[in-house]
């Protein structure tokens, strides 16, 4: 038993010590951006981001520094990564915008459907954990509006309206929860890192050239083969491309 409460003690320890070490290095990096030493301030903030201790604010401090050494691939790639986490972030968003806007050419992002726009605007309202909260309250609530509606004698009408309301907004926060978990899980963005790509009409290095893809830009992974996989840029284009050429955000 002693054995045991000793590894407790020891392992919240550790936590605690990790994360004042993560805090310490997020500060050190601060203090080293706002003295435009930013090859000192990425060191102290990727030593945070291989500690695991991942946030928003770090991919975005990241993101930063990247675009102040002028190395916008890897800015995108951060700041993508803390879109991810905390997608209506207006700091981000536009940093983003601006980050874009230093490649190499133009890319013109085809918009969504107007309805996975709309879905995906629910659905980036809360994180996972929260989305998870909100669908056991709605059900705990439905649930007691329907005991209530079982064995009332009056306002019956009102009680069902009620419970079909609500038993709709828990199947529909239970899907924004699992929408979400999803684009945070997901493995099929990612960020192009090799100064020009051309991307193949099939996945063979001897295949034609089809569409030329600049350093920086972001592509969806829509299928693999071997070592390449095949592509979607933001415009809608699709081609071959060998995947030691992108980074996944």
């Amino acid at each position: 038993m002693k054995k045991f409460i000793y590894l407790i003690i020891l392992l919240f320890i550790s936590i605690y010590s990790n994360a004042q070490s993560s805090e310490i290095l997020f500060e050190k990096g601060n203090q080293a951006y706002n003295n435009k030493q930013y090859e000192k301030a990425l060191k102290n903030y990727l030593q945070v981001n291989n500690k695991k201790d991942i946030s928003a604010d770090l991919y975005y401090n990241i993101g930063n520094t990247y675009f102040r050494i002028n190395d916008y691939a890897n800015a995108i790639l951060y700041y993508e990564r803390g879109i991810l986490l905390k997608p209506n972030d207006d700091n981000l968003n536009t940093n983003l915008k601006v980050a874009k806007a230093r490649l190499k050419s133009d890319v013109y992002i085809m918009p969504n459907f107007f309805l996975v726009d709309w879905w995906n605007n629910i659905s980036n309202l809360f994180i996972p954990s929260t989305w998870t909260i909100v669908s056991i309250i709605l059900l705990l609530i439905s649930s007691i509006i329907f005991i209530y509606y079982y064995f009332s004698f009056n306002n019956k009408k009102i009680f069902f309206y009620s419970f079909i309301l609500l038993s709709i907004l828990f199947v529909v926060s239970c899907f924004a929860g699992f929408t979400r978990q999803d684009l945070i899980q997901s493995k099929d963005y990612a960020i192009v890192f090799s100064e020009t790509t051309m991307g193949k009409d099939s996945p063979d290095e001897n295949s034609t050239d089809k569409i030329k893809i600049v350093k920086g830009q972001k592509i969806k992974i829509v299928d693999k083969s071997s070592n390449w996989i095949k592509i979607k840029t933001e415009d809608g284009k699709e081609a071959w491309i060998e995947n030691k050429n992108i980074v996944i955000i």
